[in-house]
């Protein structure tokens, strides 16, 4: 994954709510799945176990928010569980048809929960980090993002 996605990520997850969360983790599984594939056709054996195990630490991070009181959380644990063993499977084969598997399964899911994000009017999970502003200064291709300081970042006084 590179620098700029992982501080998209990162600024994304300091302002998400809880739905937003899961539709990050879904991101962040389909990237580690290019990411395995491009090691994958490069001969990057190293880099693409690495992209395998992001994938399943994701995942087992899906499972573990499940809340099983709730009816489709049995549903998506054993899709969760499926795509773990497809995990394996691509690792021990090397081979992308695994990966496509997964994508097939996590797209519409992030589908699904990114509209479930935009009905979710409950405020950011983390209540005390820095806020982002953009568009403030523009550059000549681009437009800069500025953080605004909060001074009892990480905990509160």
């Amino acid at each position: 994954m590179k620098d700029a996605l992982k501080q998209e990520f990162t600024r994304r997850i300091s302002v998400a709510n809880s739905t937003d969360l899961i539709v990050i983790l879904y991101d962040m599984v389909l990237s580690y799945a290019d990411d395995a594939e491009e090691a994958l056709k490069t001969d990057e054996d190293h880099e693409f176990y690495a992209a395998i195990s992001r994938m399943r630490n994701c995942i087992n991070e899906l499972m573990c928010s499940l809340h099983m009181e709730y009816e489709p959380a049995a549903a998506l644990l054993s899709l969760y569980r499926y795509c773990i063993r497809k995990l394996s499977t691509a690792g021990i084969r090397r081979s992308i048809e695994p990966l496509d598997e997964i994508r097939k399964i996590i797209r519409p899911l992030r589908e699904s929960y990114a509209g479930l994000a935009e009905t979710n009017t409950s405020g950011p999970v983390m209540g005390n980090s820095e806020s982002v502003i953009a568009g403030l200064t523009y550059g000549k291709n681009d437009i800069s993002e500025s953080l605004v300081n909060n001074v009892n970042r990480g905990m509160l006084v």
